[in-house]
């Protein structure tokens, strides 16, 4: 009570002691009166609304009010105006200040609501910016757009390239009648309905009353809606990424402060698209990768139903693909069904289809075709089997693959899917890429079967696939930089200030790209080992100092665990002959597997020493141990522990062949010891060299 009270004793504080000043100022100038009270009357009250608010502002009128007849209306020792002049005046200045307490109260009201919102806005920010999954963004957004802006019906489209038309992502109706309405069915090109204008142009609009507007555009059936519209195109880097829009019942129920809002949250939102693209096309090349390795046929117990399955498997998870089916060449000349799938086939359904002749899907096996994208609905060009088909199954989207190696057709794959889908160039790209790769896999397999003694293709082939792997990888580093681009900007602070949870996600997404980046390195590593190509750059070194930078780089991943290492060489040089940066990552592998296939802390001691003419170091840990019988195939290709303690942690298999492969290529051997519970030693043999280098390395 007594808080709510305060303010008008404030007020009627303020209005005594003004009126006390003017009177003494009167009496010291020997004036009768003031003739600027009046105007002093008006800005106290204004003065008064703006800091305390509207009530006491009119306490403080009925105060001056009250006393200005006294003080400065002609004095006659008592309340109350003499003249109809002093009604007058008094009554004028009245009217004033509540003209000015009204006007004071709306603006105030207006900046509290702003601030309001700036606070949100700096609130959500962060939450819309620090994820990076796209479905994740859109819900943020329409969640954080409504603690800002009450809406009714809100909108995101996203631009989709390669139909050059706005397509509806998100959608949220909070009342009729757009709950009613199916808003999907509606996509606009550049330039077609309100949000298609927002985005040819790249300007924000704000339709008072979208009823009266010709540009809007409803789904069909739906008649006119009295609504207030605003759109704002989502840009980044000058790339349109879409339009949101939103829709409040009644006209002029949106203002340009809620324009302003919303400019902003777009802003943010085309930026965390951008990152989010950016990481989903990392992460599905990644999985890309791992597939194509699952594709090589290196075992000849796998039959070939299951090599066709896993193959179809693997682009209905890149694809999300509803129906799939996989054809293959067989030994007739003819294209049968090898697998069917997609996340809308019944499960344990018996694949179907009658074989196809070349000629019913010559087409296809057109050199010039490299994908095929259809309307089954409205694509004459398709041929009857396959407009038959895809209309008796609801299909409203198709996507044919062709399976070349060099210009033999081994087969095709097709992905449908029963809504509309619309493709842009690098999802295409991706899926040629795997089907590309599924196919030489394909082809190997057959050709095993066939001819066991054609060394000169299998060759052929495996070269294309780590010309493949390179390509890749390389491809890979670019959506890579982008990722570390935007996040040290973050972590910089170079685009706001964020909030500590926001700026441990920022170190953590910085973390898991640098283990992305150091994966891509040892790929393309292994391809040079195997190819040749590029030789090792030999000179005399002074082993410690390799182990020792590869004991620094390791050390905070044994903190983090609060484990412990123990280094311990020889006070003398090891000297040895070979590349600093391949040794390195040799032991990089060795140090991070000891930290990785640990329990709990890890415990690891890396002791070198000189001995008989030869080089030795080892890695010891003392983590889970290798059952005996993976021992023999530990530095193969791809070869991973099977292991339930195992299924979580992280890997390709590649590390330990990187290992193998760069000790043999310096003239050693590399071997392990190791029992189940115990832990691992793996103890790598050099040869000395025989130009000693000069002592600058650690001990």
């Amino acid at each position: 009570m007594v808080r709510r009270l305060l303010p008008y004793g404030v007020a009627l504080t303020a209005v005594a002691v003004v009126a006390a000043a003017l009177a003494l100022a009167a009496w010291a100038l020997r004036l009768p009166r003031i003739e600027t009270f009046l105007l002093v009357f008006v800005l106290l009250a204004g003065a008064i609304a703006w800091r305390l608010g509207r009530g006491p502002a009119i306490a403080a009128t009925a105060a001056f009010a009250l006393v200005s007849d006294y003080f400065f209306i002609e004095p006659n020792h008592g309340f109350g105006p003499t003249s109809v002049s002093d009604n007058v005046r008094l009554i004028t200045a009245v009217l004033a200040a509540a003209a000015v307490i009204q006007f004071v109260h709306v603006a105030r009201r207006r900046q509290i609501l702003l601030e309001k919102r700036k606070d949100l806005l700096q609130d959500v920010s962060p939450r819309i910016i620090q994820s990076l999954d796209a479905d994740e963004i859109l819900n943020t957004v329409a969640e954080a757009t409504l603690r800002v802006i009450d809406y009714h019906h809100f909108r995101l489209y996203r631009w989709d390239e390669a139909a050059e038309r706005l397509v509806l992502e998100k959608s949220v109706a909070r009342t009729d009648p757009y709950t009613g309405i199916d808003w999907y069915t509606v996509t606009m090109a550049l330039g077609e309905g309100i949000s298609g204008t927002a985005a040819q142009s790249r300007r924000s609009i704000l339709v008072p009353d979208a009823s009266q507007d010709a540009r809007m555009v409803y789904p069909p059936g739906v008649a006119p809606i009295e609504e207030s519209v605003l759109s704002v195109p989502m840009v980044t880097q000058n790339r349109l990424f879409g339009v949101l829009t939103l829709a409040r019942l009644r006209a002029r129920s949106l203002s340009l402060e809620d324009l302003r809002v919303m400019e902003s949250i777009a802003a943010q939102t085309a930026l965390a698209l951008a990152n989010a693209e950016q990481y989903a096309e990392a992460e599905q090349t990644i999985k890309a990768l791992a597939m194509i390795e699952t594709l090589q046929p290196t075992d000849d117990a796998v039959p070939d139903a299951d090599i066709d399955r896993r193959i179809l498997q693997g682009l209905v998870d890149l694809s999300q693909a509803d129906l799939a089916t996989l054809r293959t060449l067989r030994d007739d000349g003819r294209y049968h069904v090898a697998a069917a799938g997609g996340r809308s086939w019944p499960k344990n359904a018996v694949s179907t289809g009658e074989p196809l002749t070349a000629a019913q899907v010559a087409w296809l096996s057109d050199p010039k075709v490299t994908v095929y994208v259809a309307d089954p609905a409205t694509d004459q060009k398709l041929p009857d089997w396959a407009g038959r088909g895809a209309q008796l199954a609801g299909v409203k989207a198709a996507v044919y693959l062709p399976m070349r190696v060099g210009q033999h057709f081994v087969g095709f794959v097709g992905l449908q899917w029963r809504r509309p889908r619309w493709f842009r160039p690098e999802q295409l790209g991706r899926l040629q890429l795997l089907a590309a790769q599924a196919a030489i896999a394909l082809d190997t397999r057959r050709a095993l079967e066939r001819e066991r003694g054609r060394a000169e293709a299998l060759a052929e082939l495996e070269r294309a696939r780590r010309e493949f792997m390179q390509i890749a990888s390389h491809e890979l580093r670019t959506p890579l930089t982008v990722i570390r681009g935007y996040a040290s900007l973050l972590e910089e602070g170079s685009l706001g200030e964020m909030p500590p949870p926001a700026q441990q996600a920022i170190r953590t997404l910085m973390d898991k790209s640098s283990e992305m980046r150091a994966q891509v390195e040892r790929m393309l590593l292994l391809v040079r080992l195997e190819d040749g190509a590029a030789p090792p750059q030999m000179a005399p070194l002074d082993l410690r100092t390799v182990v020792s930078e590869a004991v620094d780089r390791v050390q905070p991943q044994v903190q983090l665990k609060e484990g412990r290492l123990r280094l311990d060489l020889a006070e003398a040089p090891l000297p040895v002959f070979g590349d600093p940066e391949r040794l390195g990552t040799a032991l990089d592998n060795l140090l991070q597997n000891a930290v990785k296939f640990s329990a709990g802390p890890p415990s690891i001691e890396v002791v070198g020493n000189r001995e008989n003419g030869r080089i030795h170091l080892v890695v010891r840990d003392h983590g889970i141990g290798i059952p005996e019988a993976a021992r023999r195939h530990l530095f193969e290709k791809f070869y991973r522990v099977h292991n339930p303690e195992l299924q979580n942690v992280a890997g390709t298999g590649i590390g330990l062949y990187l290992v193998r492969q760069v000790v043999e290529g310096h003239g050693g051997r590399v071997q392990v010891d190791s029992h189940l519970g115990e832990g691992s030693a793996f103890q790598i043999d050099l040869p000395v060299a025989t130009e000693v280098p000069s002592p600058s390395g650690g001990g």
